[in-house]
């Protein structure tokens, strides 16, 4: 049986920068269902705090999750790290669930 998994990555905005990331993550968003087994994207502000922006993919199986992130082709999210919009990344995956090598 083939597990879905699934990661999730919370981009804190750099000061008064928020609306404008928020623009950037969804032009990524957009993107990421056309890729090779990506179920679900959402993109979402954090209700708590709203220079947090929340992306939650979901994927058909772990090897699909792991054959996206060995991709050069993840430069729109790799060059959040060093965006004039982002103060800070933080990312969850299934990785140690899927039993794949951590590249992150």
């Amino acid at each position: 049986m083939i597990e879905e998994a699934s990661n999730t990555v919370r981009i804190h905005a750099a000061h008064g920068r928020s609306d404008e990331l928020g623009e950037y993550l969804a032009s990524i968003v957009r993107t990421l269902p056309s890729l090779p087994g990506c179920v679900t994207s959402v993109l979402n502000r954090d209700e708590a705090d709203s220079d947090v922006w929340v992306i939650d993919v979901r994927w058909d199986s772990c090897q699909a999750m792991s054959e996206h992130f060995a991709q050069p082709s993840n430069a729109g999210l790799n060059g959040l790290l060093s965006n004039s919009l982002v103060r800070h990344v933080a990312f969850e995956s299934d990785i140690e669930r899927c039993n794949l090598p951590s590249s992150r």
